[in-house]
């Protein structure tokens, strides 16, 4: 079946009890946050682990014994330099991990991690493994969890660790040099962000182990993280990427521009103190990030740049942290920021806003027709309702008291919370709404079924009346009457 019946003594041994690993996650090529620590937290035990953001032949690998490499179709190539710089790394003793599962049929994007492993002969096949897996005995594997990928072609002397039913490789090592290369199917590895899946944890760790013990390290000095090494700066934002991303870099920070400048036009306020300094092209297409101070952005999120709203929202909704903090929204902070990108992208005339808003609201209609059932501050509340049902009530407010409600709101979320400060609350929220548009509204939000108790805000006012409280905002005069649910 192809399944190799003897393993090399580096991978029978047991590896010596001073074996430490000293890993290196690569996210230069395709970012993502299960290579952002938690492939390390379910795999590499009690070593120690860095990431990779820059440009990948300029990492330094002198006190690394571990470099984990997984992508899938993206933009971003594997240089030249790249590749033999990890090929250099193996041959002085080495490991590489390759993940990968080739995509079937046509892409938009191309498989570059292919060019990696076939520097080494090695190839990701489009054919799908097929259960159940077959481990090599000396694994010491009692069975083989796996989520679903292809299976790899590797040449002649290589060992096969896991066949698939049929005898074809699933994940598979060879001897480069002084150190090894180990290929394998992504579906062999967790998946899941909060790092709650370690599968074929009990043997992928010992395994990992043995592979690096041809490479001792310096227990007294760990490997650090490279960031992305390349910057410019573009007026009061530095905007970081590395060899591979800077092609995207001046495409992005125009967006950036634009939707800065509509972003101090809908919240009434520039950035928080200190926050929104820094603008990096992360390699992914799956979404971004945000510290409040730096935003990552993915590059080409939404099929960007053919597809311009999905960017545009994006930009929208990483930069938006940076309006709302130092102190999150209670329940919406997310829903918050993706608001603010369709307000943009509304802004842009781009039908797509429009349409995004739509679909959450009548997603969230199907669990609370008439917006009166669900108490989107329950921790069980179904997500699509807290999204939807944040939207509506930003649309109720928007048109009652205009169009510039949600700036009245920022200008007296600052004006009310003092530096210091010990959360924020859902009550407080709803007090700062009130305080902003002149009008007492929890009784509003209470017909909406959802739980805020003036009594219990953790405001500086509130033990006063509610008119001192609103002292000093903005009455809109407007005799639109926000919607009551029906009782």
């Amino acid at each position: 079946m192809g399944l190799s019946v003897c393993l090399t003594m580096a991978i029978l041994l047991s590896a010596p009890a001073e074996t430490r690993i000293h890993s290196m996650c690569d996210v230069s090529h395709e970012f993502t946050f299960y290579m952002d620590g938690r492939f390390a937290k379910q795999y590499i035990g009690e070593g120690v682990d860095a990431r990779n953001w820059g440009t990948l032949h300029k990492l330094d690998l002198a006190n690394v014994n571990l470099l984990v490499l997984s992508s899938g179709p993206g933009p971003v190539p594997y240089a030249a330099e790249s590749i033999a710089h990890v090929r250099r790394f193996v041959e002085a003793g080495g490991a590489v991990v390759i993940l990968g599962d080739r995509p079937r049929g046509a892409s938009a994007y191309a498989f570059h991690i292919q060019t990696l492993a076939a520097a080494f002969r090695a190839s990701f096949l489009e054919e799908r493994g097929e259960k159940p897996l077959k481990p090599a005995a000396a694994l010491k594997a009692e069975e083989v969890e796996y989520y679903g990928g292809g299976v790899l072609q590797v040449p002649a002397g290589w060992t096969v660790l896991i066949a698939d039913a049929r005898g074809r490789p699933v994940m598979a090592r060879g001897e480069i040099g002084k150190g090894f290369v180990l290929i394998a199917s992504r579906g062999l590895f967790g998946h899941r962000p909060d790092a709650s899946d370690p599968i074929n944890a009990e043997w992928i760790k010992p395994l990992l182990v043995n592979l690096v013990q041809n490479r001792p390290v310096d227990r007294a000095h760990p490997p650090k993280s490279q960031s992305a090494e390349l910057s410019h700066r573009v007026d009061d934002l530095t905007v970081e990427y590395h060899e591979g991303t800077k092609v995207f870099a001046d495409g992005i920070v125009e967006e950036y521009k634009i939707v800065k400048k509509h972003l101090e036009e809908i919240t009434g306020v520039p950035p928080s103190k200190g926050n929104l300094t820094h603008l990096l092209m992360l390699p992914t297409g799956g979404g971004g990030f945000s510290s409040g101070q730096r935003i990552a952005i993915g590059a080409w999120w939404g099929d960007y740049p053919r597809n311009r709203y999905p960017m545009i929202e994006l930009i929208s909704h990483e930069a938006g942290h940076s309006w709302v903090l130092p102190y999150p929204e209670p329940v919406w902070n997310e829903p918050i920021a993706t608001y603010l990108g369709i307000e943009v992208g509304r802004r842009l005339g781009m039908k797509q806003a429009t349409e995004t808003l739509e679909r959450a609201i009548a997603r969230a209609r199907k669990s609370d027709p008439e917006m009166n059932r669900v108490d989107i501050s329950r921790k069980d509340a179904p997500n699509d309702v807290v999204w939807g049902k944040t939207y509506w009530i930003f649309e109720q407010l928007r048109a009652k008291y205009g169009k510039d409600a949600m700036a009245t709101y920022f200008q007296a979320k600052r004006r009310m919370l003092q530096p210091g400060r010990k959360g924020y609350t859902l009550d407080d929220c709803v007090a700062v709404w009130s305080a902003a548009v002149g009008e007492d509204l929890f009784p509003w939000f209470l017909s909406l079924g959802i739980s805020v108790d003036r009594a219990r805000t953790g405001l500086a006012a509130e033990r006063q009346p509610l008119g001192r409280l609103l002292k000093g905002a903005t009455t809109n005069s407007s005799s639109t009457a926000l919607p009551t649910a029906a009782r």
